[in-house]
């Protein structure tokens, strides 16, 4: 029936095709099986517009403008993954109330959105209030980025601390990374679109399930058990995720054009799967940023 979902869905003379290896991950190629570039796929996803998920959530909106980039977090292709029991985003909820593009993708990891830039032909155009971003999760938090972080259990004593159940020399690598990586982008947009502001968030507390597709599989495989292990898994998972938002921090202090926006205990158990929020938890974020946008930052 997937297989059935995704054929039918065409997108401006496109279609899907999903990545058999990864959650989340989608290709497009044209009539004739050519990926698009990533430009091709901002103005494709842009123009197709969402059905009944486009409806304004007030009859007038704000005039400002946002754009958008990043992961599955800005765009989880809700055309295609709400058959799958998928909801919106906090992002979907917010092209409600202003004028926003996006150039997202599940699955972009930063390196790659830095490599292609992808935002670059509307950044491109200094037209922007805001830019939001979110990426960073496939290097760190899920899937196998997450295993070749994670030490064998029978390896670490019985009382630890999370460091002592990390590999914290590849950690701290894929973090310096991350923060070369939203530097570089901080810096873009400053250059292009002096005037726009950086709105970045490091994720939320998720919350790990053996059979759940980001974090099951990776301490399954490093010997975790999820009945006698759990709270020390939930220690892990707290840790990564602060530890990113100290790296936020850092970009914050060292780019004027950035604000990070913190959105951990927001979703507090609302989730669709163990990493996507649920749609009041996302209803909840983007009020959230409402705030911060509108002018009555909380951050």
């Amino acid at each position: 029936m997937f297989a059935d979902l995704l054929e039918a869905t065409v997108l401006n003379n496109t279609r899907y095709e999903k990545n058999p290896k990864r959650c989340l991950d989608y290709h497009i190629f044209d009539d004739n099986r050519v990926p698009l570039t990533q430009e091709q796929i901002a103005v494709e996803w842009a123009a197709s517009g969402k059905g009944e998920e486009t409806q304004s959530l007030r009859v007038r909106k704000s005039p400002i403008r946002i754009c958008a980039g990043g992961d599955s977090w800005i765009n989880i292709l809700i055309e295609v993954s709400r058959f799958l029991g998928y909801n919106k985003t906090f992002f979907d909820i917010l092209e409600g109330y202003y004028q926003t593009v996006s150039t997202a993708w599940p699955g972009h990891t930063v390196d790659r959105i830095v490599k292609e830039k992808p935002f670059k032909i509307y950044i491109d155009s200094g037209r922007f209030d805001y830019f939001i971003f979110s990426g960073g999760g496939s290097e760190f938090l899920g899937g196998s980025a997450l295993t070749r972080l994670l030490k064998a259990k029978e390896t670490c004593a019985e009382q630890v601390h999370p460091e002592q159940l990390l590999d914290m020399d590849r950690l701290e690598a894929t973090m310096e990374r991350l923060k070369d990586g939203y530097l570089e982008i901080a810096e873009y947009v400053r250059s292009k679109c002096p005037l726009t502001q950086v709105l970045v968030h490091g994720y939320d507390y998720p919350v790990a399930h053996a059979a759940g597709p980001w974090f099951g599989k990776p301490f399954l495989k490093r010997n975790y058990d999820f009945e006698t292990d759990r709270e020390m898994i939930a220690v892990v998972l707290k840790f990564l995720v602060d530890r990113f938002y100290a790296v936020l921090d850092e970009v914050e202090q060292q780019s004027s054009n950035v604000v990070v926006v913190d959105i951990r205990n927001m979703v507090r158990g609302r989730w669709t799967d163990e990493l996507h929020p649920d749609l009041e938890a996302s209803k909840d974020i983007a009020a959230f940023y409402r705030n911060v946008i509108d002018g009555f930052p909380t951050v």
